[in-house]
C-alpha cells in the first residue's frame, strides 16, 4: 500500500479536503434525502477516497514527456483474472471501489440504495473518462478493464453490504425481543 501512496503524493491531502468538505455537506444532505447522516459520511468519504487516488496527478506526471502526454490509447480489454489473486493496479482498484459499494447497500431507503449503487457505477465510467481526457493527470489511456474492475468492486461491496445489514437487522430484532420478553 505504501508503494501506491508514494505513487500518488497528493491523495491525502486531497483525501483530507475531501473528508472536511463531506464533513460540512453531510447533515444539510442527509437531512434532504431523508437518510441517516453516518451511512451518508462513509459513502461520501468512498467517493472522495476514490477521486483522491484516482483524481490527483501522479509522482510521475510532471517528469512525463509532453508527446506522452499528448498521445491518447483507448484500450477495449476485460480484466485479468490475477486481480483477484494477487496486488496489482487492478486488484487495486477492486479494493478502492468495494466500499463505496458496501456503504450504498448501507441506506434505508430501497430508492436510496438504487439512486447511490448508480452514481457509484458511474463513477468508475467518469473518473476513467477525466483521466482519460485531463493532461496533468498523465493517465492518457481509457482502459475499459479498469472500469469493469470497479463495476465488480461495487457489485462485491453491495453483496458485502446487503449481508452486514441482514446481520444488523436479525441482531436488532433479537435484541428487541430479548428486551421485550
Amino acid at each position: 500500500m505504501t508503494q501506491y501512496l508514494n505513487a500518488f503524493p497528493f491523495a491525502p491531502p486531497a483525501f483530507i479536503l475531501g473528508a472536511v468538505i463531506v464533513f460540512f455537506v453531510s447533515r444539510p444532505l442527509a437531512q434532504r434525502v431523508e437518510e441517516r447522516r453516518i451511512v451518508l459520511v462513509c459513502w461520501m468519504a468512498s467517493l472522495v477516497f476514490i477521486l483522491a487516488l484516482t483524481l490527483t496527478p501522479s509522482s510521475y506526471a510532471l517528469s512525463m514527456e509532453p508527446g506522452v502526454l499528448m498521445s491518447r490509447n483507448w484500450v477495449w480489454d476485460l480484466p485479468d483474472m490475477s486481480a483477484f489473486f494477487s496486488v496489482n493496479w487492478q486488484s487495486m482498484n477492486l479494493l478502492m471501489f468495494m466500499p463505496i459499494g458496501i456503504t450504498s447497500a448501507l441506506f434505508a431507503r430501497r430508492k436510496s440504495i438504487a439512486v447511490f449503487a448508480t452514481v457509484a457505477y458511474a463513477t468508475s465510467v467518469i473518473v476513467e473518462l477525466i483521466q482519460y481526457l485531463v493532461l496533468p493527470l498523465a493517465r492518457p489511456q481509457f482502459n475499459s478493464a479498469t472500469v469493469v474492475i470497479g463495476w465488480i468492486g461495487i457489485t462485491l461491496g453491495i453483496a458485502a453490504g446487503l449481508l452486514i445489514r441482514t446481520m444488523l437487522k436479525r441482531s436488532a430484532a433479537v435484541n428487541s425481543a430479548a428486551d421485550s420478553g
